[in-house]
């Protein structure tokens, strides 16, 4: 080469500079936007797999608080005889559900059945009651016995079931009560049938991609669910061929076991071994593993595409580039000054050229300075889980005060009549509570009052609550206990998403006549202590909780009380409270307390009984809200 004209050397050294720079250019291009798209992808995956890990985590933790809640209601249906349609109900309420069963020791008394077996039949629900045990499509397999054996909440091993050949993943929870020594005694067991092909059906109705698609694994790697429904139970991800990953460089074992998030290459069958990115991450809610696919051309294919084109242009640019050099360089290039002039003209050229490029890569810079910004915002909302954990605080501390403006704590409530007068003492066991009292006049001579506790604890019991509260007293249109309880009833069923429900005393006092119409909503009885220190429980009961049956009717009675009774209403926090020795304050004990007040204002008895819980429960904490209301009519 160095034989050659000063022109041709020129052209052939300028076109490999432009070369290189090209090769340069094209090398940064690629692998700037290779890093982009793959951390794009990765936060598409945590997106989609969270939409999937939402889904999977309703059926689950569904499945799971419907097993706990029948294990802890079931002996009250049971009871009353309802057991059938409390489980049918809920059956028919969530479809995924595939069956339920309940066992019960036949120690436990005024049960007419033991024993419980509800399931989907094509379109219809089949129940069955009987005093044995029924046997089912689960109850030989070994993964099921395993958990009997343990008698903890859990789940199983997915299991087919023959009845309908569905796959079904059981989970158990047992019925407990409480015994002689205050100690929990296992009297029975609840199992309800997750169906696996209904959450398939849900997994597999989730766009991921054009080819993309989701599955579960189960701790032993067995297929829980899969577009394929063939190797639903019937494949293990440690048998498969070692086309679709490599066992040496994929530890499996310990992504399931140990509940690992993060990214793989594997083939596999399901895209006749086609190459594709793969994203796990754990649902710990039932140690499954959700495995999220998306072939490579379908993440890589239109930056490889801008690649080959790129490449085109580029090579015809050096082309022409180099056709350019040649003919200036003959041309122009004769004497080594006109090489220096044609040398200052072909830098100025190349100047623009490169001052083009740098603004190509400088947009690409802002592109991926701007990337790297966001991602850092998204980094540093990691790091203020602490913060969000206060602002929930906050958020608790507010639910309390709202819950708390509708309990009246204002006394004297009525500073204007001498008929009637009343206190309560409201101490809930935690932020929130799930009790509630109120009273208010619907005319001049009529006084409703209540006294409630919600089932379940924590912010949507306390506002089940207030919502409570909110419709017994839009309710309160008539002078009838048992009017005013059925439409409450019928509205708080339509706004019960919770399978919440309400125990209930309601009662509407006449100051001018002394009558007394009351409603009991298996709530604690309440007390009538008469001016002449006789003790009356109003023990009548006229129906079961509200929220949970919107077509059942409610009765009322009536009493009459003379200038002087009290009526003491309270809820179960107060006899079921706890000493140090876990013995129970109890009725005994709260009756005989009452009986001693007689000539005392509702303040004074109020303060009398609080006093004697606090005596009793000495340093031992308080396990439930406690709620107390005295009315003491003196007309």
């Amino acid at each position: 080469m160095l034989d050659k004209s000063i022109a041709y050397r020129l052209s052939i050294y300028i076109s490999l500079a432009v070369i290189s720079v090209f090769i340069v250019f094209i090398a940064i291009y690629f692998l700037s936007n290779q890093k982009t798209i793959k951390e794009n992808v990765y936060h598409k995956a945590v997106a989609a797999s969270a939409n999937v890990v939402g889904n999977v985590r309703y059926h689950v933790v569904s499945t799971k608080e419907i097993a706990n809640n029948i294990s802890e209601q079931i002996i009250f249906y049971g009871q009353h005889e309802e057991a059938d349609l409390f489980i049918e109900r809920l059956i028919e309420k969530y479809p995924f559900i595939n069956a339920i069963h309940v066992n019960i020791d036949t120690s436990v008394p005024q049960l007419p059945y033991h024993n419980f077996y509800c399931f989907n039949y094509g379109d219809s629900i089949r129940c069955f009651h009987n005093n044995t045990k029924f046997k089912t499509c689960i109850s030989e397999e070994i993964p099921f016995k395993r958990l009997q054996e343990n008698q903890e909440p859990n789940w199983s091993e997915p299991i087919r079931c023959n009845r309908n050949n569905n796959v079904v993943a059981p989970y158990y929870s047992p019925i407990t009560i409480t015994g002689d020594e205050q100690k929990d005694k296992h009297v029975g067991e609840v199992i309800c049938e997750l169906s696996l092909f209904e959450l398939n059906e849900s997994i597999n109705s989730i766009e991921i991609g054009e080819r993309g698609f989701a599955f579960l694994l189960s701790k032993e790697g067995t297929y829980v669910t899969h577009p394929n429904k063939e190797w639903i139970l019937k494949r293990s991800i440690f048998k498969v061929s070692k086309k679709i990953y490599n066992p040496n460089k994929i530890d499996v074992e310990s992504i399931l076991q140990k509940g690992l998030t993060g990214t793989t290459i594997a083939y596999p069958e399901y895209l006749d071994y086609e190459k594709c990115w793969v994203y796990y991450t754990p649902i710990e809610d039932c140690n499954w593993t959700l495995i999220y696919v998306m072939p490579f051309d379908k993440i890589y294919g239109p930056l490889y595409l801008s690649i080959l084109r790129m490449l085109f242009f580029s090579v015809l640019g050096i082309l022409v580039i180099f056709m350019l050099v040649t003919y200036i360089s003959n041309r122009q290039i004769q004497p080594l000054s006109s090489v220096t002039n044609q040398l200052k003209n072909f830098s100025s050229l190349t100047g623009d050229s490169d001052a083009t490029s740098m603004n190509e890569v400088k947009r690409i810079s802002e592109s991926l300075n701007n990337l790297k910004s966001w991602y850092e915002k998204y980094k540093l909302s990691l790091s203020n889980e602490v913060k969000k954990s206060k602002d929930r605080q906050r958020d608790l501390l507010q639910a309390s005060e709202i819950q708390r403006s509708f309990i009246q704590t204002d006394f004297p409530a009525f500073t204007n009549r001498d008929d009637i007068d009343l206190f309560a003492i409201y101490k809930p066991v935690h932020i929130v509570s799930g009790d509630l009292y109120d009273y208010f006049f619907i005319d001049d001579d009529n006084l409703v009052f209540t006294i409630g506790d919600v089932s379940g604890k924590g912010v949507p019991a306390a506002f089940f609550m207030s919502v409570a509260q909110t419709i017994i007293k839009s309710s309160a249109n008539k002078k009838s206990a048992k009017s005013i309880v059925n439409k409450a009833n019928k509205n708080l069923y339509t706004n019960n998403q919770h399978q919440f429900f309400l125990t209930m005393f309601l009662g509407i006092l006449n100051l001018r006549t002394g009558n007394l119409t009351y409603c009991n909503a298996a709530h604690t009885p309440p007390y009538i202590l008469r001016k002449n220190g006789e003790l009356q429980m109003l023990s009548q009961a006229h129906g079961l909780p509200l929220g949970l049956y919107p077509d059942k009717k409610y009765k009322e009675d009536t009493i009459d009380l003379t200038s002087g009774d009290s009526i003491i209403l309270y809820t179960d926090g107060v006899t079921e409270l706890f000493d140090e020795n876990k013995l129970q304050y109890g009725n005994s004990r709260f009756e005989e307390n009452i009986k001693n007040l007689t000539e005392l204002p509702p303040k004074e008895m109020a303060e009398r009984i609080e006093k004697s819980l606090n005596l009793f429960v000495g340093e031992s904490k308080q396990s439930d809200d406690i709620s107390l209301l005295i009315i003491k009519y003196k007309a």
